[in-house]
């Protein structure tokens, strides 16, 4: 059962969201301390976390921020704030996904499902891709070679990992924004520029220049160069 953390301060919505999670057999754990929000949620360890934008105290935005350097529990924020600017702020902060008030209890349950698979989906499958002293770790979001090891956030895992998978082969931006947001109209194409510099500068510390090549007007290649020299 994944356990769905809740912070909204409208108890008729927070109880009506409750109620369709519970429905369909998630464990609710609503947030309540409006002061303590990040505290409690680092406190639960929650799955999924369900964060409205305005509450009390301390706005949805500063939370979600805190809690993606954290924390890489997919983030669905939930808000009237309507305009193109909140939700590329959202997304840039850290959230996953951004649903609009009013909405229907379908929508944001095709929203929870779809975190849960693109966070966990493939945990039971497969644990770790190696590639010699290379090993991209899918239970702790971590990168290593050799002996040098570094973490890497919700998204430059998840960013990474494609171009691992798909080694050698160029993966266009439209792929990659696709796989990680359910709505890539509103994601700046500077998201993207900044996660996968992140992800560059990472490797370079572990001692891997030039392994993620950018194909100008095309996308993005991984390519585990090491591989031929170890078989030299």
């Amino acid at each position: 059962m994944y356990k769905i953390a809740l912070v909204e301060d409208d108890t008729e919505l927070r109880s009506m969201i409750a109620k369709m999670l519970e429905r369909y057999e998630y464990e609710v754990m609503n947030v309540e301390d409006f002061k303590n929000v990040l505290e409690r949620l680092i406190e639960l360890k929650p799955d999924v976390v369900l964060l409205d934008v305005n509450l009390p105290f301390v706005d949805g935005f500063h939370i979600c921020k805190n809690l993606r350097n954290n924390s890489n529990v997919p983030i669905i924020m939930i808000s009237a704030r309507n305009t193109d600017a909140d939700q590329i702020l959202g997304v840039e902060l850290g959230a996953d996904d951004y649903v609009l008030k009013p909405f229907s209890v379908e929508v944001l349950h095709s929203k929870i499902k779809a975190s849960i698979r693109r966070a966990y989906g493939y945990i039971a499958e497969k644990t770790s891709t190696v590639y010699g002293d290379f090993r991209l770790d899918y239970r702790t979001f971590t990168v290593s070679f050799i002996h040098n090891e570094t973490e890497l956030t919700k998204n430059e895992f998840k960013i990474l990992k494609i171009l691992v998978d798909k080694s050698n082969t160029i993966v266009s931006r439209e792929d990659l924004l696709h796989e990680l947001w359910d709505d890539v109209a509103f994601v700046d194409n500077n998201t993207l520029n900044v996660n996968i510099s992140r992800i560059k500068t990472k490797l370079q510390d572990l001692g891997l220049t030039d392994v993620i090549q950018t194909k100008r007007g095309f996308g993005y290649k991984f390519v585990p160069y090491w591989l031929e020299k170890e078989n030299e």
